[in-house]
């Protein structure tokens, strides 16, 4: 028998939880509901002189857990307590809004409702809903993919301390090279200053020079007359020789005056350069943009399902040809039959907003967090704002067909559905007509939809004849990324991990590509008549437009 016990440990169900770290056997005569443990009578006493952290715990006596059923499980009293009403235990339940709820909540927010329960009274009822084992596997899973997120994102915190010391050193060059700029500036200015220097130098010391012989000719001439006193006939030459002189110097006096070279030398510094300078607050911009992890291996598809896209006001069957996902996860659908534009929740199924238009719209992109661009049967592009409520903002007239569209950089990347890449400024200004390549051959035939790479360097345009185009964001032509499993080509999206999706019409397939090599990396699944794909990266969840259907395609991927 153990010091401090009353038996061996076979005849004691309960252990005193407390007693049991000290290496004593003791037997438990209460339980916590709150700490789920087992305390002797000195203990429970202990465990209640602490008010402030432990006054609100829940004790039961061991007469309602010494029955044998009872010895395997613990008992049916919720350990939670309400985040609003802090003393309050989380026993009761709303099956009306699926809420577990204190008794204080019940009152307040649930006082309608007319399925409320007890949790310890009708736990086994209860209990007959749910699937402990299968939440846990849930749990566990989802638990997993967090982690995976987690040590992604720790990741991308290393990578980015490692883009901002970068972003430093090329800031400190930039300062480098500046002030290389302002050396070579000052050199040539020093250079100037050195030569006008020089030039009014010259010219005062050239006239210096000047006077100076006039003076010495001055000079010798009044030697000459005093030494001709005596000699009339020399005095005579000497006279007339120094008026001469005389004369010649008065001359170059007056000249000296008229043309006094009052050289001064000063700098007098360019303000538009301070000013140039003072206009600007950095040495650039500072550009940060959210990056993924690079994945350099397969999907695997998880789930498929199929989501109505039907809107009550639906007078035809709805016809999509492209999509677009918001920041939020949310789909945005074009419904060319039925002149719509609908915002999707894929996770409950619902439309959440729906935009009539004038004339059927054919596909979307993004061109800002909020703010979307949509193209029209009728050669326009429609811009749309995301709000409360979907709102039309201002509209781009072009004179050609509009059907898919990309945008990067303010530049709107535009397919005609034929042969023809635009591009335009955000202004509708045509920026540049893309057709053929640098040896004038038609780089396209029947063009769909485009996507721009996860770099921002590169883009893809779905070409139904021709198979996926590949071209620079400048619309230069790279190359040509064909495969059999590539069946008339339609859909073309990214997956902002270094991997693009293909899909096309008729019994097609959907590929998915590396961007890198260009290489197929495998197939996720057949399609049938498949119009479009859009890829939402936050949760790995690709989506397939098919022809004609009052559904779409979602692939849940791992």
């Amino acid at each position: 028998m153990a010091d401090g016990g009353i038996g061996s440990d076979e005849c004691i169900n309960f252990k005193c939880c407390l007693c049991e770290k000290k290496h004593i056997v003791k037997e438990a005569d209460t339980y916590c509901v709150e700490c789920q443990d087992y305390f002797c009578s000195p203990c429970t006493d202990l465990h209640k002189m602490f008010p402030s952290a432990m006054g609100v715990h829940q004790f039961i006596d061991k007469s309602s857990f010494n029955t044998v059923s009872l010895q395997k499980s613990l008992p049916s009293f919720p350990v939670e307590r309400c985040e609003v009403h802090k003393t309050k235990l989380l026993d009761m339940y709303c099956a009306d809004h699926d809420d577990i709820a204190c008794a204080t909540c019940i009152a307040v927010k649930h006082r309608t409702c007319q399925h409320i329960h007890s949790v310890p009274d009708e736990i086994d009822d209860l209990c007959k809903e749910i699937n402990a084992d299968k939440t846990n596997i849930e749990l566990i899973h989802i638990k997993t993919k967090l982690e995976c997120a987690e040590r992604a994102k720790k990741l991308l915190v290393k990578e980015l301390d490692a883009q901002k010391d970068k972003a430093v050193e090329s800031i400190r060059q930039f300062r480098k090279e500046m002030e290389g700029i302002l050396d070579t500036l000052e050199k040539a200015t020093l250079k100037s200053l050195e030569e006008k220097y020089k030039n009014g130098k010259e010219k005062l010391e050239n006239e210096i020079k000047n006077l100076q012989r006039h003076i010495d000719e001055l000079e010798l001439s009044s030697q000459k007359l005093a030494k001709s006193v005596g000699n009339k006939a020399q005095e005579f030459v000497a006279v007339k020789t120094s008026r001469k002189q005389v004369m010649a110097a008065n001359g170059a006096e007056a000249e000296s005056v008229t043309n006094s070279s009052d050289v001064k030398v000063e700098f007098i510094a360019d303000s538009t350069i301070k000013d140039a300078l003072k206009n600007f607050k950095t040495f650039g911009l500072i550009s940060v943009s959210n990056t993924e992890n690079i994945r350099d291996k397969m999907y695997v598809v998880k789930s498929k399902k199929q989501v109505n896209i039907k809107h009550v006001n639906d007078r035809n069957t709805c016809n999509v040809y492209g999509s677009c996902f918001t920041d939020d996860g949310l789909l945005f659908l074009p419904d060319y039959n039925n002149r719509a534009l609908k915002l999707i929740d894929l996770s409950s199924g619902s439309i959440k907003h729906r935009l009539d238009f004038d004339v059927p719209p054919h596909t979307i992109c993004q061109i800002s967090k909020n703010d979307f661009a949509v193209s029209l049967n009728n050669k326009t592009i429609q811009f749309v704002t995301m709000g409360d409520k979907l709102v039309i903002t201002k509209q781009l007239k072009l004179d050609h067909n509009c059907y898919g569209l990309a945008y990067k950089d303010n530049k709107l990347f535009i397919s005609d559905k034929n042969a023809v890449l635009y591009i335009y400024d955000m202004n509708g200004s045509m920026l540049r007509k893309i057709t053929n390549d640098k040896q004038g051959n038609s780089i396209f035939i029947g063009n769909r939809h485009i996507s721009v790479s996860s770099d921002g360097k590169i883009i893809y345009v779905a070409d139904m004849y021709k198979s996926l185009i590949v071209l620079d964001l400048e619309g230069n032509y790279k190359t040509t990324i064909t495969d059999p499993d590539f069946v008339s080509l339609k859909g073309v999206c990214k997956d902002k991990r270094g991997n693009i999706f293909v899909c096309g019409s008729g019994r097609s397939k959907i590929v998915q590509i590396n961007e890198n090599s260009g290489a197929k990396m495998g197939v996720l699944g057949d399609i049938c008549e498949s119009r479009s794909a859009s890829f939402y990266s936050q949760q790995d969840i690709l989506v397939v437009i098919i022809s004609n259907s009052d559904t779409i395609e979602v692939y849940d991927l791992l």
